[in-house]
């Protein structure tokens, strides 16, 4: 049975037109890194780099229109961007709204607007966030950031 369950999950899989959207060089998961961790970069530039590496995301489109995972090495994320005003080549404004994770348990949440452009996509939000992990499953604690988002990809227009 677990066979047959994976054999379908894979044909589900290839058959779906999931999708390279972009590439976050600056992610709007938590929105630490431009708060916390640049300004420390004259004091710790190894660690600063570190951490940047860390929260560079990946982000694939999904079959539904509109819906996004991302992955970094910091966190994962499903996220949907819903159109506010849209060009005919899929330039405009976006509003958008995501769930993140670490290692698949819930930690914060993200909402904001961004603008598609050709093969970029500048976003603005807030994020947040908590300290909530599988050691310590707990969302009692929070702390809410404003959020710069920079991503490059493919010259696409959302939802096709």
């Amino acid at each position: 049975m677990p066979l047959t369950l994976s054999l379908v999950a894979a044909g589900l899989t290839l058959a779906a037109p999931v999708r390279l959207d972009r590439v976050d060089v600056l992610s709007e998961d938590s929105g630490t890194f431009l708060h916390y961790e640049v300004p420390m970069a004259p004091a710790y530039p190894a660690m600063t780099a570190l951490r940047f590496v860390t929260q560079v995301k990946v982000v694939l489109a999904l079959p539904v229109s509109g819906l996004y995972a991302g992955a970094s090495i910091a966190s994962q994320s499903l996220s949907y961007e819903g159109p506010l005003w849209r060009s005919e080549d899929g330039r405009g404004l976006f509003w958008t709204a995501s769930v993140h994770t670490r290692l698949l348990m819930p930690y914060g949440a993200h909402a904001g607007v961004a603008w598609r452009f050709g093969s970029m996509r500048l976003g603005l939000g807030a994020s947040a966030s908590s300290e909530a992990s599988w050691a310590r499953p707990a969302w009692t604690e929070w702390k809410v950031l404003p959020t710069l988002a920079l991503g490059f990809g493919p010259n696409v227009a959302p939802g096709q």
